[in-house]
């Protein structure tokens, strides 16, 4: 039986979220908010001044590294400053081999405008496991050592997050998938004018196509993996060699070939990417 406070103030229905209603974001939907924004022309054209090319390897990590080294002066004084230099010349200066940049700074010559990052990330093989994070520790010290199966992270306990947690500052990452073995056998290049070890194109392709469908990655992160493959693709369309990224595809798994390519469609014709 009903209480009397029901029968005036009935429950109300669970609500289902906007975005998941089935109705809402239709293609007449879509196509009202595209004529309705229309009006706004204040950016028309503004991002067509951007640069379209690729910056290059040298200019595009001394940018990133400048740009981080910046803000960690001005706003994080007590936080570390370590460059993908100094990690660099401390592997190399404990014989450590086969070591590749990563991460942004492995891929941001491949990028028209280079942008910063907060962390150095290198592969290693597993061979040289030890050696590069004893080298690490001595070198730095006062990091926090964080052990994890593919990766082995260094945080800066200077420099903590909002909920006070120390923020990574290097990575050293372990080649867990059989793609990202042949990457650091097969698929790394000299930078001359740094001498850094850098992926190739198609690998740095592939490496972001991994991220951008594991179910693992965070999806703010996702975004910006989604963002950097249609900028690269964009940027060295002409300079991608298919039957490489196809390979290295199908080591990710085995519709890894087929998918690559309609990504690069996708990218090319400026559409989203059905993650």
């Amino acid at each position: 039986m009903k209480s009397e406070s029901d029968r005036v103030n009935p429950p109300a229905e669970p609500s289902t979220p906007l975005g998941q209603t089935p109705d809402f974001f239709t293609a007449e939907h879509l196509d009202r908010r595209r004529r309705a924004m229309a009006q706004y022309a204040g950016w028309q054209g503004a991002d067509d001044l951007d640069p379209k090319t690729p910056a290059g390897h040298a200019y595009g990590v001394r940018v990133s590294s400048r740009l981080s080294g910046e803000f960690k002066r001005t706003h994080r004084k007590l936080a570390m400053d370590i460059s993908p230099q100094d990690v660099i010349d401390v592997l190399k200066a404990a014989g450590v081999k086969n070591w590749a940049l990563m991460g942004l700074h492995g891929y941001v010559g491949y990028l028209p405008s280079p942008r910063a990052t907060q962390d150095v990330d290198v592969m290693v093989p597993y061979r040289q496991r030890q050696r590069a994070v004893k080298a690490i520790r001595r070198a730095w010290p006062e990091l926090v050592l964080r052990e994890l199966s593919q990766v082995v992270r260094f945080l800066d306990p200077q420099d903590r997050d909002a909920a006070g947690r120390p923020k990574p500052v290097i990575d050293l990452m372990l080649p867990g998938a059989k793609f990202q073995q042949t990457i650091l056998d097969e698929y790394i290049v000299i930078d001359e004018p740094t001498g850094h070890s850098i992926p190739r194109l198609e690998a740095a392709l592939v490496c972001k196509y991994a991220a951008m469908i594991s179910p693992h990655r965070d999806p703010d992160k996702r975004g910006y993996d989604c963002a950097d493959f249609r900028v690269m693709v964009r940027a060295n369309e002409k300079a991608i060699h298919r039957d490489d990224l196809r390979r290295l595809a199908g080591q990710v798994w085995e519709g890894g070939p087929e998918e690559i390519e309609r990504f690069l469609e996708i990218a090319l014709g400026n559409r989203p990417f059905p993650l």
